[in-house]
C-alpha cells in the first residue's frame, strides 16, 4: 500500500499509519486499522463521480475482499456499511457517507482510538456540504477526540465552526450539545468561571425547554463545582443529573462522580463501595471505567493496600488513557509511592506528569503535578507515629485520672 499520493502530497489518514505502526503486524488490531484505511482511501479516490466507470470494480474488489477478511463483528460490519455508503453515492441514488463515517468514528471512540477517530470525523467534514444537518455533529465529535487528545487549541478551533453550522441549520439539539462541550473545553483549560457561566445559562435554556439536556448541564456543573473543591454542592448536581439522567451509561457515570467526590469528603468506605459496584456495571463506558479505576487505585494508596493499589496500576498500565487520565495515573502512582515509603519513585511519576500535563495543555493536573514536585516527600512512617502518639495520648489520661 502507497503511503502518499506523491512526492509533495502530504499522507493522508496519517494517523492511522501512526496507530497500525504501534500494533503487532498480522494482529487483529492491525489489520482492522489496515482496513480501515483502505476503505478510506477508497472514499478518497471516488469523491467524485467523474472518475472513470471501468475502474470501480477494479478498485472496491480488493477493498471488499479486505473487510471481509476481518472477524465477525461490530468493525467489519461499520467497515461494510462505508463501503456500501460510497457504492450508494457512485449510484447517484443517496448520499449516506457522513452518517456512515461517523458511526465508524464512534467504534473507533469507543476503542479509545481518539487519533483516527477525529481523522474520520474530519473526512466527514470534508464531505458535510452533502449532509450539512450531520455536520454540527461530526464537529462535536472531532473536538472532543483532540480534547482527549490533549490538544486543546485544536478542540477549541473545530468546536467555534460547529457552533456556527448548529446556529445556521437550526438544530435546537445539537446546539446544546456543543455549548456543553464549550464548557467542558473551559474546564480541562482551567477556565472555571467561563464553564460556569456557560452552563448556569444552559440550565436556564434547557430548563425552559424541557430538554434532555437538563441533565448533562447540571452534570457538567457539577464538574466545575467539584474542581472548586465545593463538594457538597457538586454532589448536589450529581445526584440532581442522576434522578434526570433517563440513559444507564449516563447515570451510571453520574454515581461514580458521586463517589468520587464522596471520597474526596472523607467517606472512604461508601466511595469504594459506589465505585466497586460501578465497575461491574453492563453500562460502563471505557472513559468511566479509567476513572473508576484510578480512583480506587488512590482508595487503595489511602487505604495503605499495596496489593490492591499494585494490581490496580498494573490494569491501566497498558491501557491507551485520554490525556488527563494518563497525567492522573503518574499523579496517583506518586502519592502511592509516597505513601508506600519511595520518595524517589514519587518524584520521578510527578515529573512524569508534570511533562504528560504540559504536552497536553492539561492545566489542571500541571498545577497539581508542580505542587506535588515542589513538595517535601512525608515517609510512610508517619501515619505509624501518629498512631503510636495517640496511644501515649491515651496512656497519659489514663495516668492523670
Amino acid at each position: 500500500m502507497a503511503l502518499a499520493d506523491g512526492p509533495n502530497v502530504p499522507v493522508r489518514h496519517l494517523a492511522f499509519f501512526r496507530a497500525a505502526s504501534a500494533e503487532v503486524e498480522g494482529s487483529h488490531e492491525y489489520r482492522g486499522l489496515v482496513a480501515g484505511v483502505v476503505v478510506l482511501r477508497l472514499l478518497d479516490k471516488w469523491r467524485s463521480l467523474t472518475r472513470e466507470p471501468a475502474l470501480r470494480p477494479v478498485e472496491f474488489e480488493p477493498v471488499e475482499r479486505d473487510v471481509a477478511a476481518l472477524e465477525d463483528g461490530a468493525l467489519r460490519n461499520v467497515l461494510h456499511r462505508l463501503v456500501r455508503s460510497v457504492a450508494a453515492f457512485i449510484d447517484g441514488s443517496f448520499d449516506p457517507r457522513v452518517a456512515a463515517l461517523l458511526a465508524y468514528g464512534q467504534l473507533l471512540e469507543h476503542d479509545a482510538r481518539w487519533d483516527v477517530a477525529a481523522d474520520v470525523y474530519l473526512t466527514a467534514i470534508e464531505l458535510g456540504s452533502t449532509n450539512r444537518s450531520l455536520l454540527p455533529l461530526c464537529f462535536q465529535r472531532a473536538s472532543t477526540c483532540f480534547r482527549k487528545l490533549g490538544l486543546l487549541d485544536r478542540a477549541q478551533d473545530l468546536l467555534l465552526q460547529g457552533v456556527r453550522a448548529a446556529a445556521e441549520h437550526g438544530d435546537e439539539h445539537l446546539a446544546y450539545m456543543l455549548r456543553i462541550t464549550v464548557a467542558k473545553l473551559a474546564i480541562y483549560k482551567g477556565n472555571l468561571p467561563e464553564a460556569e457561566e456557560v452552563l448556569g445559562a444552559l440550565i436556564v435554556d434547557t430548563d425552559a425547554s424541557g430538554s434532555s439536556f437538563r441533565a448533562e448541564a447540571r452534570h457538567t456543573l457539577g464538574q466545575v463545582a467539584y474542581e472548586l473543591k465545593q463538594y457538597g454542592r457538586a454532589i448536589e448536581y450529581f445526584y440532581a443529573a442522576l434522578r434526570l439522567h433517563t440513559d444507564p451509561v449516563e447515570q451510571t457515570r453520574a454515581m461514580h462522580d458521586i463517589a468520587m467526590t464522596m471520597g474526596d469528603m472523607g467517606h472512604l468506605d461508601a466511595a469504594r463501595d459506589i465505585l466497586s459496584t460501578v465497575r461491574r456495571s453492563p453500562h460502563l463506558p471505557l472513559e468511566v471505567r479509567h476513572a473508576a479505576t484510578l480512583n480506587l487505585m488512590l482508595l487503595a494508596a489511602m487505604a495503605r493496600d499495596r496489593a490492591q493499589f499494585e494490581l490496580l496500576r498494573l490494569e491501566l498500565v497498558d491501557e491507551r488513557l485520554e490525556a488527563r487520565f494518563l497525567a492522573q495515573y503518574h499523579i496517583i502512582a506518586g502519592q502511592g509511592a509516597l505513601i508506600f515509603d519511595d520518595p524517589s519513585d514519587a518524584r520521578r511519576e510527578f515529573a512524569q506528569a508534570v511533562v504528560t500535563a504540559r504536552e497536553h495543555s492539561e492545566t489542571l493536573s500541571l498545577v497539581e503535578a508542580e505542587r506535588l514536585l515542589e513538595t517535601p516527600a512525608v515517609p510512610a512512617s508517619v501515619p505509624a507515629i501518629l498512631d503510636d502518639l495517640r496511644s501515649r495520648i491515651g496512656g497519659f489520661g489514663e495516668a492523670a485520672d
